[in-house]
């Protein structure tokens, strides 16, 4: 099994907030992707939120549309490279 690193070792809790935000996260969605970081499956994400898996897979799919990516890899890819690519060296994200 691969070791999965928390969100916590990748952001900070106000670069999180902050990401998501200029990402155009829904709350949810934030709170999905912050999940997916940790490796979480679609049955965990959904147990620990109180929602059905079909749910997450909906806010994951919206998600896929919003940031233009195809599956989860991708997307954590693409956030962790819109960090990287302004997030961090903007004041702002301090």
């Amino acid at each position: 099994m691969p070791m999965v690193m928390p969100i916590s070792e990748v952001f900070t809790k106000t670069e999180w907030v902050n990401l998501s935000d200029h990402l155009g996260l829904s709350p949810k969605q934030a709170e999905i992707a912050r999940q997916l970081f940790g490796g979480s499956s679609d049955k965990q994400i959904a147990q620990e939120l109180g929602i059905a898996v079909s749910t997450v897979r909906t806010y994951m799919s919206r998600m896929f549309v919003k940031l233009d990516v195809q599956d989860r890899n991708e997307l954590i890819v693409n956030i962790f490279r819109q960090f990287r690519a302004g997030c961090k060296g903007c004041p702002r994200w301090q």
